[in-house]
């Protein structure tokens, strides 16, 4: 049955995942059933169930809040690194943008809990097509770990998109100072050089 449930779930039939996580007591899984088909009294009511709830319960309750613009409790580090950015796919392929631009406007409150906030909301942003947005927050990211190669390498992808191929390389040679090796970003370089140069060999 649960794995029904998840079929569902990730067919976007919530309402039919939500009967089944409920009836094999998830109360998580029905509760973020419920806010995708944006019933906020169902998925606290889920979610209030345990008396001692986990911590994707305890971020589910958090997030309650923070797409209303509140913030009456601070993540924890591991909690912004497992959830938000599914949270954010989540909300954007559900239309739910609203939700999604709260969440994002929380973004400096969240960094005081996981510094990489900044990166795992470009790489949702980038994900989902919004390549202008995540370039404002790969520059945060970059601000904290200008070392860390992936940003660079978002930040290369989402200008190659745009057809920004100097920009692109820009940031791939940024990758591979930090990540010398990185066969992905070595191979994208070549890419990015041919549409630069197509005459080159």
């Amino acid at each position: 049955m649960q794995q029904r449930a998840r079929d569902l779930f990730y067919k976007g039939c919530y309402t039919g995942a939500l009967e089944i996580f409920s009836a094999c007591n998830l109360y998580y899984e029905a509760g973020l059933c419920a806010l995708l088909t944006q019933d906020e009294y169902g998925a606290k009511k889920f979610w209030t169930i345990e008396k001692t709830p986990d911590i994707a319960t305890k971020w589910g309750l958090i997030v309650l809040n923070i797409i209303h613009l509140k913030i009456k409790e601070r993540p924890s580090f591991f909690q912004v690194r497992a959830f938000l950015e599914v949270y954010l796919n989540l909300f954007i392929e559900n239309k739910l943008l609203k939700w999604a631009e709260n969440l994002i406007s929380a973004c400096d409150i969240l960094a005081k809990s996981n510094p990489e906030t900044y990166k795992f909301i470009a790489r949702a942003l980038f994900a989902n097509g919004y390549l202008e947005l995540s370039h404002k927050f790969l520059d945060e990211s970059k601000k904290l770990f200008y070392n860390d190669p992936e940003a660079h390498f978002i930040d290369s992808q989402a200008y190659f998109l745009e057809k920004k191929y100097d920009k692109a390389l820009k940031s791939i040679n940024e990758t591979l100072e930090s990540a010398r090796g990185y066969y992905p970003a070595v191979e994208f370089k070549k890419i990015i050089e041919k549409k630069i140069n197509p005459q080159a060999k």
